[in-house]
């Protein structure tokens, strides 16, 4: 599971992802208690950068709600603006005092032609504004991006080469409050007819993730905070339910905390019956912390229809350059491989679910990938390659694969990577009565909701 960074330093990231299952008509015993309210670190030392990644930022006071910075739009050309009222353009946070706001007519269409952003008016009337960022506002509430609204405001900001160049696009990001955001995010995480109990733990367990991320040292300098797709956590604006609205109130602030940290609280849809650790999944991103370490989650999750997937069949020729492929990109000694011979479970987690694969070819090569990154590889969309249907898909990385002459069929179980909160999981302990606080101890055992603001 993205601000203009906020009040305090060292909070913000949140994604929620989920796994597990098991079904059972008693509650499971672990259960997270509320307890008192946490504070956040704000030492920028190397070492406590490395742990706050490592294993989420310390609790230390944190006196308000965070605002976040969430990139909805990468490398565009254009973007068409509009609200109820008038619009309010000024110069965004990197060029403040190099220009006075000015009121637009809406719909405003933004693009940038490498000299500077271009802004048009309904009557055709465009200006053009020798800026590298941005602010847009409006008076009357929300501003719709392509007719997708969003709550708080937008900060528009000119994309550059790796030289330095202008590229002629730009992103789009929204910088909207905590609480503002979160509905959004379970909007699009969670069903509607979902129990609002499963909302409940997901806004926690989100509201943990985007503090971590946005903590993160590679956001240091960055101009956004966290992504609105799966690469953070999915986030659909203003257009949230009202249960969605509820749960957020209902926990409002609330966060999971291990060891006097708040947790990297990741989740997916479907575990499958069996968690998968964190460390094993990202291997150089978290540590191996107690509450997202794997765990036999048996039936919990069993409603989705990916717990069990497969036969996935694949063409063996075009699998072989697509995982080469990806070894290209990530630099990866997989790049080398030629006509795939076999995948092997070399290395499996204390739940028996796979942490490393040995990927071998015809010629004898043999290479050990993570199970993530074997995933990855299997469904990377290689321009030269056909596109893979979304049916085809390998949608976890606990998966068996057996060639048969030109065809490489997968089996599998779960969705997603597996680690943390099974969605799926949640919603069936929620519909037997589990109230939040059990479902998020049985998926991150150790861990205790704290209110942090």
């Amino acid at each position: 599971m993205t601000s203009p960074r906020l009040v305090f330093p060292a909070l913000l990231a949140l994604l929620v992802l989920v796994v597990a299952c098991r079904h059972s008509s008693t509650p499971p015993t672990t259960a997270i208690r509320p307890h008192k309210t946490p504070t956040y670190q704000t030492d920028r030392s190397a070492t406590e950068a490395r742990l706050t990644a490592k294993r989420g930022p310390l609790v230390v006071t944190a006196h308000s709600e965070p605002m976040l910075r969430i990139r909805i739009g990468r490398e565009l050309t254009a973007a068409t603006l509009s609200a109820a009222g008038s619009i309010t353009v000024g110069p965004g946070v990197m060029d403040i005092g190099k220009a006075r706001p000015y009121t637009f007519q809406s719909p405003l269409r933004i693009s940038h032609d490498r000299e500077g952003f271009v802004l048009t008016e309904p009557n055709g009337n465009s200006v053009r504004w020798r800026l590298s960022t941005l602010e847009v506002r409006s008076q009357a509430g929300n501003i719709t991006i392509d007719n997708n609204p969003y709550p708080g405001r937008i900060e528009v900001v000119a994309t550059k080469s790796n030289a330095g160049q202008p590229t002629g696009t730009f992103d789009t990001i929204n910088h909207v409050g905590m609480e503002s955001y979160l509905p959004g995010v379970l909007s699009k995480e969670l069903y509607p007819n979902w129990d609002l109990r499963a909302y409940r733990a997901q806004a926690i367990a989100a509201r943990s993730y985007a503090i971590w991320e946005m903590n993160l040292p590679i956001r240091r300098g960055s101009h956004f905070d966290l992504e609105a797709s799966q690469a953070s956590q999915a986030y659909i604006g203003a257009n949230a339910s009202d249960k969605a609205r509820t749960a957020v109130a209902d926990t409002a602030g609330q966060v999971l905390v291990y060891e006097g940290r708040v947790l990297p609280a990741f989740y997916s849809s479907c575990s499958g019956g069996v968690g998968q650790d964190a460390i094993a999944a990202w291997p150089n991103k978290v540590d191996n912390l107690a509450p997202l370490q794997g765990r036999v989650q048996g039936a919990w999750g069993q409603q989705s229809n990916k717990f069990r997937w497969g036969p996935v069949q694949r063409d063996r020729a075009t699998l072989s350059k697509r995982i080469a492929a990806w070894g290209t990109v990530n630099k990866h000694p997989v790049v080398r491989l030629g006509q795939l011979a076999g995948v092997q479970v070399a290395k499996t987690n204390k739940v028996g679910r796979p942490t490393k694969l040995r990927v071998t070819d015809t010629t004898g090569q043999a290479f050990e990938m993570n199970c993530e990154d074997l995933r990855m590889a299997t469904n990377f969309p290689a321009g030269s390659l056909p596109k893979i249907e979304s049916a085809n898909l390998a949608f976890s990385s606990h998966a068996a694969y057996t060639i048969n002459a030109n065809t490489v069929t997968i089996t599998g179980q779960g969705f997603g990577h597996g680690v943390g909160l099974c969605q799926f999981g949640a919603q069936q302990m929620a519909s037997q009565g589990n109230a939040h606080n059990k479902i998020l101890g049985f998926y991150y055992p150790g861990a205790r909701i704290q209110k942090a603001y």
